[in-house]
């Protein structure tokens, strides 16, 4: 298969009819296999040519947790993702796109995967990039110590990786491997000279990207710079990034309307929504949704162990008040992360938990539970997160449940959700659900069957998940998913509110910028008019 001539889905649907994709370089797009994947990520195109130069000023909420590139932190690409690149690229209507990988093959039977590299291309230091470097990426990403399970779990079964020559690689894997450009999208490329293998407590980000790393004020701030050998002729065009720290969302907005910022992330959505209306200014939402808003119990914290609890405490969710009102009816809710465009997407199942204190309650009286107290811990990087939490405590209330709220910062979030260290509930937006739906539930913190944020481990659900995974037929996979899709809402270890709502506010000087379909923006193609 050449690269970037077929969408993932037709690529798949292609190769469950048994026939192998192979298309021209000079060919043509291939039409999207579902009409509503198209996004309007790309911001409205300004008068005229791109230029160079200038510094973007961006805003977000909350720190990063560490420096390292294959580590998974919910900061839209405004972290160290911009020092780096990946092997291919989802455009809009999801083709791969050729970026540090420069073509592809393919095998008939989906196990052997042969890339090709693009040459010439060299990292922050100065070093080339060879297949040496892409095969020691792929081994360490395999490490659930340094990515906690989340990117690792992009990759198919028992892969290996071998340089065939300076600039190929070949990924085998014992089973089909159908999302394995879900893999080339995600799994950034560091330099292995300057990055600690064992470890994602890293004080370098050197990469091949666009921009490159300069400092970080913990806290505070982190500085790119333009990448004057980036291989991509002519780009970035940007000289600078800067990216500061806000503790909330009303000091983003301040930055955007008095000029201390060009562009911020994660701002409420009632200034979204102001802003959206406003002339100067471009408000873009992440369409298709790439994730969920969500609340997830320690199943290993009793009685959370017992699933008529978990059940009790799903019913006692109003989602709909909280997409209604504190989301605007800008999204609906569900019970179920899949965006309408997903494989998995089933609307019949979308309202399973509806909103019923009394259901709940009965429940807990079953499961023998009664002066039940929580701790419900969240962080600051969405101003939506408190509010749901006030929202859950105010009902539990109602029903004799007692829930404790605490807020803290992103990195000592991550340290108790990530070891069950939480007595109770966490909520925090999970990504990649615009992906294959057997990529979100190898690689998502909440899904994961191998290592989950929720502690839940259950044979059933890993081999479910690892059936789907390895699965080249989507008809067949479509009804996996479907049993995955009762699985979830019965055991609800995982509990989807309604979609994500990612958005970003720029000025109207600032054109060029890009969503990927993991949450992410992407700013090598950003210029200031």
């Amino acid at each position: 298969m050449s690269s970037g001539q077929l969408s993932r889905r037709a690529f798949l649907g292609a190769f469950a009819l048994g026939t192998r994709p192979a298309v021209a370089p000079t060919a043509p797009p291939a039409k999207p296999a579902a009409t509503s994947v198209s996004v309007a990520g790309t911001a409205p195109a300004a008068s005229g040519q791109p230029k160079s130069g200038g510094t973007l000023t961006a805003g977000k909420l909350g720190d990063v947790a560490n420096l390292d590139g294959h580590y998974w932190s919910p900061n839209a690409g405004l972290h160290v993702w911009l020092a780096y690149d990946t092997l291919a690229r989802y455009d809009a209507n999801f083709k791969p796109q050729p970026q540090l990988a420069e073509s592809w093959e393919v095998s008939s039977d989906l196990k052997q995967i042969t890339v090709n590299l693009r040459k010439g291309v060299t990292f922050h230091s100065g070093r080339e990039f060879t297949a040496d470097d892409v095969v020691w990426n792929l081994q360490r990403a395999l490490n659930p110590k340094v990515t906690v399970g989340i990117i690792t779990g992009f990759f198919g079964q028992d892969p290996t990786f071998t340089a065939k020559d300076k600039y190929a690689v070949v990924l085998q894997t014992a089973q089909p491997w159908p999302t394995v450009f879900d893999m080339f999208h995600v799994v950034n490329m560091l330099d292995k000279e300057n990055t600690d293998v064992a470890s994602n407590a890293q004080t370098k980000a050197v990469g091949t990207g666009p921009f490159v790393f300069q400092e970080w004020r913990q806290g505070e701030s982190m500085r790119f710079t333009k990448n004057k050998n980036y291989w991509q002729t002519g780009k970035p065009y940007l000289d600078e990034i800067i990216v500061n720290v806000r503790k909330d969302a009303q000091a983003l907005v301040a930055d955007l309307e008095s000029g201390a910022s060009q562009l911020v992330y994660a701002i409420s959505l009632q200034d979204f929504v102001r802003l959206k209306s406003d002339a100067n200014y471009n408000a873009q939402f992440l369409t298709p949704p790439a994730g969920m808003y969500q609340i997830q119990p320690n199943v290993t914290f009793k009685p959370l162990d017992d699933k008529r609890v978990r059940q009790a405490l799903n019913y006692a969710i109003d989602r709909k008040r909280i997409a209604d009102t504190l989301l605007l009816g800008l999204v609906a809710p569900q019970d179920l992360p899949w965006p309408a465009s997903s494989p998995a997407y089933e609307q019949a199942k979308n309202n399973l938990y509806a909103f019923d204190l009394d259901k709940a309650k009965s429940l807990l009286t079953q499961a023998g539970v009664s002066n039940l107290e929580l701790d419900f811990v969240h962080a600051p990087t969405l101003p939506e997160y408190a509010t749901i939490a006030q929202i859950y405590q105010a009902d539990l209330a109602k029903i004799g449940v007692k829930l404790n709220v605490k807020s803290m910062d992103i990195a000592a979030l991550f340290d108790v959700i990530h070891s069950q260290k939480y007595n109770g509930f966490y909520t925090l937006n999970d990504s990649w659900t615009a992906m294959e739906p057997a990529s979100t539930i190898s690689v998502g913190a909440s899904l994961n069957p191998k290592i989950n944020n929720a502690g839940f481990k259950d044979a059933q659900y890993t081999e479910l998940a690892a059936k789907a995974a390895a699965e080249p037929d989507a008809a067949k996979r479509k009804e996996l998913y479907s049993q995955l899709n009762d699985y979830i809402l019965d055991q609800s270890f995982g509990m989807t509110i309604a979609p994500t709502t990612s958005r970003v506010v720029a000025k109207k000087s600032v054109n060029g910028l890009e969503f990927r379909f993991n949450d992410v923006m992407y700013f090598g193609n950003v210029w200031l008019s």
